[in-house]
């Protein structure tokens, strides 16, 4: 759900529109048709991800005011997420001002955990460079990385550590759980109820 920043964006084919409302709604709708098939929807990427080039090479860094922040780019989260209901997010490389948008607290926890009520899974993008640290994204409210290879946490002892990573299993959790990965059933789901299709062809 990002914006069509600009005609040469590179992932352009992927976004709605440049109009903030309207990729809104547009992602919300999607949102809620998958849902009520039981499927979780990962919104990406959060946010001011508008530009493919050099975006993960040393941390594409995004400026923009707060006002222009949550009318243009922020919107159509804050709609697929309040309207649509959506339980995943997927963080951007970016770094928003200087601080890695996967990694920022104000972004992760204050806006879209405190402001807009997100009860989920937010998952990083690709994690390829060294400027993403799995500490830092725990502790912003994030939840896990991608990646295809380990990722070091090097605080595994503190009780704020261990506070992140209870509160990580939890919102992973929560997330699988009102899908239909348990049992063929989420909330607000036309699924009936019963044994999911993997469960009955397992069986």
């Amino acid at each position: 759900v990002n914006i069509h920043r600009s005609p040469f964006g590179g992932r352009n084919w992927e976004y709605y529109s440049e109009d903030g409302f309207l990729s809104g709604e547009m992602g919300a709708a999607v949102v809620q048709g998958a849902m009520s098939k039981g499927t979780y929807t990962y919104l990406k990427h959060f946010a001011l991800n508008d530009q493919e080039t050099n975006r993960d090479s040393d941390g594409l860094i995004t400026w923009a005011s707060e006002q222009v922040m949550r009318e243009l780019y922020f919107r159509p989260f804050e709609l697929s997420v309040k309207k649509g209901g959506s339980t995943a997010i997927m963080s951007s490389f970016n770094r928003i001002g200087t601080t890695w948008a996967g990694g920022s607290y104000e972004l992760l926890t204050e806006v879209l955990r405190g402001e807009w009520g997100f009860e989920g899974f937010v998952l990083t993008d690709s994690v390829r460079t060294d400027f993403m640290y799995a500490d830092q994204m725990l502790r912003a409210g994030g939840d896990a990385c991608l990646m295809s290879t380990e990722i070091p946490i090097y605080d595994l002892d503190s009780a704020t550590a261990l506070n992140c990573l209870q509160s990580s299993v939890k919102n992973i959790c929560y997330t699988v759980a009102h899908s239909n990965a348990m049992n063929g059933v989420a909330p607000g789901s036309t699924i009936s109820y019963g044994l999911a299709p993997w469960a009955i062809g397992l069986l």
